[in-house]
């Protein structure tokens, strides 16, 4: 489901976004980390919700679907929704949550790049500023950005660059280091940078 604004909702003056390469038990360590730090978190599915009071709240990032959004209901008790033509009610992607798009198997053994995303007003929503920020540092505690783009996929495949745009969870990079699993973002191929 895209994210539409929702009546009456502000485009947000602050972004961020990184492109991530993670394997579910790349995600799993993650989400450990951001509940240690941060209890009260929860995650929200990317689903129509049954009411505009619930949020559908799964207890894993698997359960969430394709898309979650990671959700601290101490910055922000209530998600403004949406309600479409049909009825469907739907919450944000952005502004007072964190958009988590999965990286995903589309073919046994290639592992297509997903993304976390941010929108927030700094000025007006430095919680949220500062939230944020402690999620990236999380995620940076887990990951790598010490990548290479090669020519096609495979350990033999010739390196062309180093790339730093995207971060690489530490089972990924270890699956792709023996061989077992390629990383891609759309045509772009990637590797982990040998040790």
């Amino acid at each position: 489901m895209a994210h539409f604004l929702i009546k009456g909702e502000k485009m947000p003056s602050s972004g961020r976004q990184i492109h991530l390469l993670l394997l579910p038990e790349d995600e799993d360590q993650v989400l450990q980390a951001i509940q240690e730090k941060f209890p009260e978190v929860k995650l929200v599915a990317n689903v129509p919700w049954v009411d505009e009071r619930t949020p559908p709240v799964r207890d894993s990032v698997g359960n969430c679907g394709t898309i979650a959004t990671i959700w601290n209901p101490i910055l922000h008790p209530r998600l403004p929704v949406g309600v479409g033509p049909n009825g469907i009610i739907t919450g944000p992607g952005v502004g007072p949550v964190v958009q988590w798009v999965r990286s995903l198997e589309k073919n046994t053994g290639i592992l297509e790049c997903g993304r976390w995303a941010a929108g927030f007003n700094k000025e007006r929503d430095p919680e949220m500023a500062y939230f944020v920020e402690s999620l990236w540092r999380l995620l940076n505690r887990f990951t790598s950005n010490r990548m290479v783009r090669t020519r096609g996929a495979g350990l033999d495949a010739p390196a062309v660059a180093p790339e730093r745009r995207f971060r690489v969870g530490e089972m990924a990079a270890e699956r792709a280091l023996q061989g077992a699993l390629t990383l891609r973002a759309g045509a772009m191929y990637l590797r982990p940078d040998a040790p």
